[in-house]
């Protein structure tokens, strides 16, 4: 049985390592990450609920009528149950980071500027400053 644990974090930690970066993470508890938010220049994981499904596709909105295509491997739910918050972690990179305007506008969010990987540059860095601790899933 000990072999299954042994292989289950294992592959766990693989995955981890895939996502955040070889490194860039911390195992704070059975459940709870934290991790590093500025990987470098040009890649950054941001926390945030501006994630939407557009035709089977996960986008991350960036505008009242503007959003990023995302593949399925940047997006993971997360959670952290002391704050009782539902968000996403969101991994970008500056070269892929190309936003789409839509014909409509997204009615549930509101935007006084668009945001550019610049902006959420700087969104990640107060992120790293505090540090959450996060679990993967949704409540």
């Amino acid at each position: 049985m000990s072999n299954l644990k042994e292989y289950i974090k294992k592959m766990s930690d693989k995955d981890n390592d895939f996502f955040f970066g070889e490194g860039n993470w911390t195992k704070v508890s059975n459940q709870y990450y934290q991790f590093k938010r500025v990987l470098d220049n040009d890649n950054i994981i941001i926390i945030t609920t501006n994630i939407k499904v557009i035709k089977g596709n996960n986008v991350l909105v960036v505008a009242n009528n503007k959003a990023v295509y995302l593949k399925d491997w940047q997006v993971r739910p997360v959670r952290n149950w002391d704050l009782g918050v539902n968000a996403y972690a969101v991994k970008l990179n500056r070269k892929y980071f190309k936003p789409y305007t839509f014909r409509f506008s997204f009615d549930d969010m509101s935007f006084e500027k668009e945001d550019t990987f610049d902006s959420l540059m700087e969104l990640a860095r107060e992120q790293g400053e505090q540090n959450l601790k996060f679990a993967y899933g949704h409540f």
